[in-house]
């Protein structure tokens, strides 16, 4: 007789491990940026961001696109026409430049293996201290971005966006306008007013991070050496301004004849992120319109077939955040699909948040992290992003313990107490001949079109 088979019993998942985001630790470089270094042991890769206080909110009068412009023009070095001669010096030394700007800061990343930090630090620091920014090559760059705006209009995603910003915030804010300028903008903007932006620069005011394994390297010290004779050479840029968007209940259709599609924001304003209850917010959003379980998809996609899948997120702005849905559904049913959406938004207020929904949305924001941060480009970027809105090195760390912490009632809270369902702005892009009157027959606002 044989002994029964004996199978080992199957493993059972444990807790998560303990994980906490990279400390990080401050210093300056003399009459230059203040600095963020961070030991990430193993991670031969080391990530530099620069974050300059020069983003497009500090733009002056009718130079709308000039940080986005400035940013191009600076990966093209220290001679005109040189962006390839400047991304081969770097490729020698196995690392790599790019350069943006967004309402926030004007942004420099530059990634290079441990071994050649030094050097690829000094051939940043020489484009920092001399950019050409030639009139030749801000022309072409300014004929590119006329073509990328272009294409940023024929998608309805990004059109939606952009009319979302101009429809909530007033006129006079930069923030109602495109972060990279529009067509008229961008068109006047010349080399003079590149390199008089650029000039305008205070390196003091800037914060240089780097995250890598760098434990035995003097980063500091790297960097002063880099980055010594970079200095501003003009008037300060100006204060940007701070004008909040207002909410009240709108519908806006931006006419696309034709489309089978209809492209959808709805938004309202919060506080940012240094509001208590942004990490509340995000699990509300989470709840909604986070993954294919969520409300939202529960309802438009699953039951109703309205659409592939909508998403509810905050949009990270300067000094407030947009709570935005956003998503694409089937033209003859953009209004039930519109009702289906105000209704989820309203779910959270009139039956609250379920213990279910807040341990899944917690899982996804926070038990996440250690793969979110894995590397040190990722590290380097949210402490970047952390220092250029002046919320704190230990940010991330307190983002993330506020998540854990969130309990049904104080998400519910926290959202019902920055989201008036009654006030929300409906962005819809489609072909407004066919979902006009079923938008005006929803009887939620008043129904307005604007052009492509």
């Amino acid at each position: 007789m044989t002994e029964a088979l004996r199978l080992a019993e199957r493993p059972v998942p444990g807790p998560f491990p303990v994980w906490a985001f990279p400390d990080a630790a401050s210093g300056r470089v003399p009459s230059g940026p203040a600095t963020l270094r961070c030991e990430l042991p193993g991670r031969r890769l080391a990530a530099v961001r620069l974050v300059l206080d020069a983003g497009a909110g500090r733009e002056g009068s009718g130079q709308d696109g000039v940080a986005t412009l400035t940013a191009r023009a600076f990966l093209e070095g220290t001679e005109a026409g040189g962006g390839t001669a400047l991304t081969n010096a770097f490729e020698r030394l196995g690392a790599s430049l790019y350069a943006s700007a967004d309402l926030t800061a004007l942004r420099i990343a530059l990634d290079a293996p441990v071994t050649r930090l030094a050097p690829a630090l000094e051939l940043l620091g020489e484009v920092l201290r001399a950019p050409a920014l030639d009139d030749s090559d801000v022309r072409r760059l300014v004929n590119e971005r006329l073509e990328e705006i272009a294409q940023d209009d024929a998608d309805p995603g990004s059109r939606a966006a952009r009319e979302l910003r101009a429809a909530m915030f007033p006129s006079e804010a930069r923030a109602s306008r495109p972060t990279g300028g529009s067509p008229a903008s961008v068109e006047g903007l010349t080399g003079d007013a590149v390199r008089a932006y650029f000039g305008s620069i205070v390196p003091a005011e800037a914060t240089a991070v780097v995250a890598g394994d760098i434990a035995g390297t003097d980063v500091d010290a790297t960097l002063a050496a880099a980055l010594t004779g970079w200095s501003s050479s003009g008037p300060a840029l100006p204060a940007a301004d701070t004008i909040a968007p207002v909410d009240e209940a709108r519908i806006v259709i931006v006419d696309r004849p034709g489309s089978v599609q209809t492209y959808l924001n709805i938004g309202h304003s919060v506080p940012d992120r240094t509001d208590p209850d942004w990490p509340l917010l995000s699990v509300a959003a989470h709840v909604l319109g986070g993954g294919l379980t969520s409300r939202m998809n529960t309802v438009l996609r699953e039951e109703k077939g309205y659409t592939y899948g909508v998403r509810t997120g905050i949009l990270r702005m300067p000094y407030c955040g947009v709570f935005v849905t956003q998503g694409s559904v089937h033209t003859e049913v953009t209004g039930d699909a519109v009702a289906d959406a105000l209704a989820q938004l309203r779910s959270i207020g009139e039956r609250g948040v379920d213990e279910a929904e807040t341990t899944a949305a917690i899982s996804a924001l926070a038990d996440r992290a250690p793969g979110e941060y894995e590397t040190s480009r990722a590290v380097a970027a949210e402490l970047a992003d952390a220092s250029a809105n002046g919320l704190g090195a230990d940010y991330t760390s307190r983002y993330l313990a506020a998540v854990r912490a969130a309990t049904p009632e104080s998400v519910a809270n926290a959202y019902t107490g920055h989201v008036d369902t009654d006030r929300l702005t409906v962005v819809a892009v489609g072909d407004a001949a066919q979902i006009r009157e079923p938008l005006e027959r929803l009887g939620y606002a008043p129904v307005t079109i604007t052009a492509k």
